[in-house]
């Protein structure tokens, strides 16, 4: 067997690679064998879980929460008020649909967003937020929670 090693890639030599020949039935059963423990992981919750973490701190509870908002800029100007819908929540954020503002735009500048929930038992409590991402599907934006406060 002979192995030459460079930079950046290792090259076998066709002997070492022949060396090892793979039945097609072997090569069927670790397949299916990958596929039934993936399948069985799938359906665990903790699985789920993990997955789900690497592109969200927490779980999301779907809602419809109705909210006014307002964009504020970093040096404490309102760009625009308007209302929302919040669509789903979590400890750490949420997304808002139906966002409709008087200028129908985002600032092209840094804002923070400011959210005075309302309806039932949400009435009064606040939240400043930053935007982390745009949801075209929905038309809304996700946000991150930095403060929550109740607005008496």
């Amino acid at each position: 067997m002979v192995i030459e090693a460079t930079e950046s890639r290792v090259v076998l030599d066709a002997k070492a690679v022949a060396e090892r020949p793979v039945s097609p039935e072997r090569m069927l059963n670790a397949a299916a064998l990958g596929r039934n423990v993936f399948r069985a992981a799938e359906r665990a919750a903790e699985f789920f879980d993990h997955m789900r973490t690497h592109y969200r701190e927490s779980r999301r509870t779907p809602v419809e929460i109705e909210t006014r908002v307002r964009l504020i800029l970093d040096d404490g100007t309102v760009f625009d008020a308007g209302r929302a819908v919040i669509l789903n929540i979590s400890p750490s954020g949420a997304l808002l649909g139906k966002l409709l503002t008087e200028k129908c735009c985002f600032p092209a500048a840094k804002f923070k967003v400011e959210l005075v929930l309302r309806g039932g038992e949400y009435e009064g409590i606040g939240i400043e937020a930053k935007p982390v991402r745009f949801d075209a599907e929905t038309g809304g934006l996700g946000v991150k929670f930095e403060e929550i406060f109740v607005n008496v």
